[in-house]
């Protein structure tokens, strides 16, 4: 009985000990699913504000272009745009490079170079009259992509040509792509409607598809991927959690309110690793205090069982005095609960009566005893006076009651 008790008592306490790491398995999970979602939402609003301070940027540029070619279209005493003009403006320009290609689609630099451009989109839009902005993945005066922002130049309300300022788009738009996230630094990309990268945030240069890339890198998943596309053909905001292999945490897609580009951001894994690493620790230290909590609870609990157990220890050694005394005066001795109306025969004595058992209901004990009196007057008082409700009122006022 006391290996079983012992065994039980263990059986609790592992019980208890295994609650509690399931506990903060638990707490740990939802932990780390609530920060990964908080930071989602943070980067969307990162990016948000982002896209929106680019787009004005471009938005600006393309003005300042509209404003040299008015300039220039006022300026001009014939049809012609020579070099000379062009390197006027380009000295006092904010742009990498002014060129101006002419109403038959060839293309100036300030240094004397022609090209010829009539296949160009901005060409093809500008001769029309608009105005714009164009990647150049390909340019004929320089060796990098190159971002165009074109309006055609009048002369005498007429289209004579077409004026662009051109910057390197990765040394233009690096700075104004830089993003990051409690120091450490994200990836963030500037894309064409079909995914090729304008410029990026880490001077690296990508060829192709830019999702397509990431997968190829492991940066995101090809489910993640997938989700990706979709947004980049529906236009918009998304986010989207990649799976835990992947190497960045969330990837957002959010296109420019005013111009037909999209800027891509990836969330720093190592952020939201160590944010979560941050609350599982106070997660952790709280789980500890709880255990230590826990193993001076259990101390306190055997110190006072083990002191309960001597003092029942010493209630027994005097009582099986006590009943050892009694065992000289009477030959069999019972308890009786009057509440629960039972009766019980102790120290292994039995009743005379073999039928009789051991233990069982008061009503069959007070039979029994009434029947050993053989007068049956002296029987019916007996009987009365063993009733339990006349016992109960008769142990209100003495401390014993007897019987002869």
């Amino acid at each position: 009985m006391k290996r079983k008790k012992t065994l039980r008592e263990i059986t609790c306490v592992v019980f208890l000990l295994v609650a509690i790491i399931l506990l903060f398995y638990w707490y740990a999970t939802q932990n780390r699913e609530r920060i990964k979602e908080w930071n989602k939402i943070y980067a969307a609003d990162s990016a948000r504000i982002k896209a929106v301070q680019i787009d004005e940027e471009l938005s600006n540029a393309l003005n300042r272009i509209n404003t040299y070619a008015y300039f220039v279209g006022e300026s001009l005493a014939g049809i012609e745009v020579d070099s000379q003009t062009l390197k006027k403006i380009q000295e006092n320009a904010v742009f990498d490079a002014i060129l101006f290609t002419d109403k038959n689609g060839k293309d100036y630099a300030v240094d004397g170079r022609t090209t010829n451009a009539a296949a160009r989109p901005f060409y093809i839009d500008g001769i029309k009259g608009e105005s714009g902005i164009c990647i150049i993945f390909d340019p004929y005066f320089f060796d990098e992509t190159m971002m165009d922002f074109y309006t055609p130049v009048y002369y005498n309300n007429e289209i004579i040509g077409v004026l662009r300022g051109a910057y390197l788009a990765q040394e233009y738009l690096k700075e104004m792509l830089a993003t990051t996230y409690f120091g450490e630094e994200a990836h963030v990309f500037l894309c064409t409607r079909e995914g090729k990268v304008v410029a990026s945030s880490n001077d690296q240069a990508y060829q192709g598809n830019l999702l397509e890339r990431l997968v190829e890198d492991n940066v995101i998943d090809k489910e993640t991927a997938q989700k990706a596309k979709v947004a980049f053909e529906e236009g918009g905001q998304q986010v989207f959690l990649c799976d835990s292999d992947s190497k960045t945490d969330n990837i957002c897609v959010t296109y420019l309110p005013e111009n037909e580009y999209v800027l891509v951001q990836t969330f720093p894994k190592s952020v939201t690793q160590d944010m979560i690493n941050a609350e599982n620790l106070v997660g952790f230290r709280l789980e500890a205090a709880m255990i230590v909590l826990f193993v001076i609870y259990i101390i306190i609990v055997l110190i006072q069982a083990r002191q309960e157990k001597k003092k029942l220890e010493q209630e027994n050694r005097e009582m099986g005095y006590i009943i050892d005394g009694i065992n000289t005066l009477f030959a069999r001795f019972v308890i009786v609960d009057l509440e629960a109306n039972t009766y019980q025969y102790l120290a292994g004595t039995k009743p005379e009566n073999d039928g009789m058992s051991v233990r069982g209901n008061y009503h069959e004990i007070q039979k029994y005893l009434c029947s050993l009196i053989l007068n049956e007057q002296e029987r019916e008082e007996f009987s009365k006076a063993i009733e339990k409700n006349a016992l109960i009122e008769a142990m209100k006022e003495h401390n014993d009651v007897r019987f002869e």
